[in-house]
């Protein structure tokens, strides 16, 4: 057997390295579908033509992670996350003005988006910051750090703004999960989450009322079951539930902005808006739902073709599939995408050093959140929010951040045994 000092791009895990190869290309063939016309003739000006182009640099990123030393990255980890915060500050203030966003950089022809490489950039944070001597998830002290080093990259996200790209950093939170963090806080979130929800969907009014009821039930029936007053507890439990709603009103009614409102009541099914907001998840809707079981064939799907849905090649690009695949070709993708985390996560459990466990979860964890929140996008389930699917939407940002993100993963995995 070799010995992993001296493993390089070879012993890479082979089955993440196809599956990889296997989603870039079926987005590459999307965004052929979903964008090719018969005036094309320069191919590197088209979509699918930069997207092929990227790929192919891609190789440059996996060959230079290849021959970086594994040490060199866990040690300067806290660096790289610095220069992710200072990128987020740069981009601010330099930055071009694309959709009243200011989330990219313009060189020459082509756009850099920080927040992709952020995205890497705090895995790294994070797994140092976690790996740290005496670090602690059961101390408050500890658990602050850990919140701060994720909300850091959120704020200036949400500054440019991008909510999109902001959700996505809040997986990292499954991280903490896995490192010990109490399941209590994760109750506390999921409980926080569906109030907001409800207070949308039936007003704040009702709902305070609801728990009002709620608040004296819960006492008497402890004092009936335990013989005793629970009104502390209960009490708690009343002051957060009001103060969630309060705040979600505010945030709903002053903060978001009519689009975001738009989108979130679309999917609560309380506003139907098939020609303004909920254009694209009606279109995208329609494109998969007459793909049938086998699809319609490349270059044959009347919405796709009718460019009904715009940007159909970044976020939507599932609805491409959906239509010119049939449920057949949606599933390959979302079997793909499960085995990739799944396989992932294998290898994330079988790592002999803390570091680069951490690091697999916080890959698993983005990934993930692309994954599962786009498909939801896609079919209603979730709030449109500009999304992409991992290597298959278009952008070279994106491409290059997780193809970087899964292959020094798969570095670190090619050399687990050595005690570094």
């Amino acid at each position: 057997m070799r010995n992993s000092r001296d493993a390089g791009i070879l012993n890479f895990d082979w089955v993440s390295v196809l599956i990889y190869i296997s989603l870039v290309l079926i987005g590459i063939i999307s965004i052929y579908s979903a964008t090719y016309t018969k005036q094309d003739t320069n191919i590197l000006q088209t979509f699918y033509g930069k997207q092929s182009l990227w790929f192919a640099f891609s190789f440059v990123l996996i060959l230079m992670v290849g021959l970086v030393n594994i040490k060199f990255i866990k040690n300067n980890a806290s660096l790289f996350y610095l220069i992710g915060i200072f990128l987020l500050i740069a981009v601010l203030i330099l930055g071009v003005n694309i959709n009243g966003n200011r989330s990219w950089f313009r060189i020459g022809n082509f756009g850099l988006q920080p927040a992709e490489f952020a995205k890497l950039t705090s895995i790294l944070g994070l797994s140092k910051l976690l790996t740290e001597p005496n670090f602690d998830l059961g101390k408050i002290k500890n658990i602050f750090q850990a919140t701060l080093l994720i909300l850091t990259p959120i704020l200036f996200i949400l500054m440019q703004p991008d909510l999109g790209s902001a959700i996505i950093f809040l997986s990292l939170f499954i991280v903490l999960y896995r490192e010990g963090l109490h399941a209590y806080f994760y109750i506390f979130i999921f409980l926080t989450a569906l109030l907001f929800i409800l207070t949308i969907y039936f007003g704040q009014n009702k709902l305070l009322i609801a728990v009002g009821i709620l608040f004296m039930l819960l006492n008497a029936l402890g004092y009936l079951v335990f013989k005793t007053k629970v009104l502390l507890k209960t009490g708690l439990i009343l002051f957060i539930s009001v103060s969630s709603i309060l705040a979600t009103s505010i945030v709903f009614n002053k903060v978001l902005k009519p689009h975001q409102r738009n989108r979130i009541e679309i999917v609560l099914n309380k506003k139907h808006d098939d020609k303004g907001t909920g254009y694209n998840l009606k279109q995208a809707l329609i494109a998969i739902g007459t793909g049938g079981l086998h699809g319609k064939g490349l270059l044959k799907g009347t919405q796709t073709q009718g460019d009904y849905i715009p940007e159909q090649h970044t976020d939507w690009i599932l609805s491409v599939i959906g239509e010119q695949w049939g449920f057949m070709g949606t599933m390959t993708v979302v079997l793909l995408y499960t085995f990739l985390l799944l396989r992932l996560i294998f290898l994330a459990e079988r790592q002999k050093q803390k570091f680069s466990r951490i690091l697999g979860y916080g890959v698993v964890s983005i990934l993930f959140f692309h994954y599962a929140l786009n498909m939801l996008m896609v079919i209603g389930l979730f709030p449109t929010i500009g999304i992409p699917l991992a290597f298959l939407s278009y952008g070279g940002s994106s491409l290059w951040a997780f193809t970087l993100m899964l292959f020094i993963f798969l570095k670190f995995d090619a050399h687990r045994i050595e005690d570094w």
